[in-house]
């Protein structure tokens, strides 16, 4: 008998917890405010998240603009935190502060390494100059930035071509030195606006 009793009083709890919730979403005429203050805080926070949206985009493309006039300013660093030989050399870190690739107008500052040798095992030098004397001196724009190349001699019998890939997105930035006699050295890192 209790078992039946402890049955009844079981079902009549969930029956008075289940029809209300029955009656009241079938009922057109009744509002549940819970709801509502959901669907209110949602609306904010979609508001809010449209808005973060909007200042990320914002700040986007105004770095996009600060790299863009800071590549044509021709006034600029290039500052490698990378580099290695080509094709397949092991990447070295670089945490020297002064090795940097500097355009200041019509001339560069370089002081980078670089491997000089016609075979393996390459000999690591440090290229420390100015030159005035940039030959094909090019600043093109490309879909993802600006590709900026130039050639010297740096007063040896070898010519060098610079190749400078910039990303406009990320302030990344690629540099290849590439020359006649010796393998190409490849450089990662990022652009320094100098004013």
């Amino acid at each position: 008998m209790k078992k039946i009793l402890l049955f009844i009083a079981i079902a009549a709890t969930l029956a008075t917890l289940v029809v209300p919730l029955i009656v009241t979403s079938n009922t057109p005429t009744e509002y549940d405010t819970s709801f509502a203050a959901d669907r209110t805080r949602e609306k904010e926070l979609s508001e809010k998240h449209r808005e973060r949206i909007e200042r990320r985009k914002a700040r986007q493309a105004a770095y996009e603009h600060f790299i863009d006039s800071t590549i044509l300013s021709h006034n600029y660093r290039f500052m490698p935190t990378m580099f290695n030989v080509e094709p397949a050399g092991s990447s070295q870190l670089i945490t020297n502060p002064s090795i940097e690739l500097g355009i200041y107008g019509d001339w560069a500052d370089i002081h980078l390494p670089i491997y000089q040798g016609f075979t393996p095992p390459y000999r690591l030098i440090v290229v420390n100059t100015a030159i005035t004397n940039l030959a094909d001196f090019t600043t093109v724009q490309t879909d993802n930035g600006w590709t900026i190349s130039f050639d010297s001699w740096l007063y040896s019998s070898n010519d060098y071509t610079f190749t400078l890939d910039v990303y406009s997105k990320t302030g990344g930035a690629t540099l290849s030195v590439s020359s006649t006699f010796y393998p190409t050295t490849t450089y990662w890192g990022s652009i320094v606006a100098v004013y």
